[in-house]
């Protein structure tokens, strides 16, 4: 392993799961794609997304302070890199990449017809974090595919790997290491075996 004060790109970290994020304001609708995501918390349910204030989609989470989170499978990995590489502010994505959408629930944010899983969020804060926005959303619903889950996820997603290159999991590979293996192995430890 090498050392470095610095990188030009701090990616090492991918692959991540992709999602598109979709706002609404008023009449403009707009999706993005996102590999910087995260859960923060499970109460209350809380779902961070970190978007550069160059971005369309940043402007009009400030504005309509909701958003969707969508997630999408391996087959849809085409329709992340077509959204992530335009603009809303250009084109109107949904109908130049004929995107089907569907409204949310609980939010003015559309959901993603075609997504495995999406969560609708309110925003509760927003903090500048470098060169990026973290907005913070509270998951106010969820829609999902009970297809793709067993109780796991069970369909390959789409994860992008930097540079405009996406991949997806090798389901084949799963290992499960549950908490009695973890008490197995320490009580082994601590027995001096």
């Amino acid at each position: 392993m090498i050392f470095v004060e610095n990188l030009e790109k701090y990616n090492l970290h991918y692959p991540a799961n992709v999602a598109i994020i979709c706002c609404r304001y008023e009449e403009r609708t707009n999706l993005m794609a996102a590999a910087w995501h995260t859960q923060l918390s499970h109460d209350p349910p809380l779902y961070g997304i970190s978007v550069s204030p160059k971005r369309f989609t940043h402007d009009l989470v400030l504005v309509s302070k909701e958003f969707t989170v969508n997630f999408l499978r391996f087959d849809q990995s085409r329709l992340a890199a077509f959204v992530g590489k335009t603009s809303g502010r250009d084109i109107d994505k949904i109908n130049v990449f004929e995107i089907d959408l569907f409204d949310g629930k609980n939010v003015k944010a559309p959901v993603l017809k075609s997504a495995y899983a999406a969560y609708e969020c309110k925003l509760i804060d927003f903090r500048k974090t470098g060169d990026h926005t973290f907005f913070v959303g509270k998951i106010v619903g969820v829609h999902y595919d009970p297809n793709a889950f067993s109780p796991f996820l069970n369909i390959a997603p789409t994860l992008y790997l930097g540079s405009d290159m996406y991949v997806t999991s090798d389901f084949s590979t799963k290992r499960l290491h549950d908490e009695r293996q973890v008490k197995e192995y320490l009580s082994k430890w601590v027995q001096g075996d």
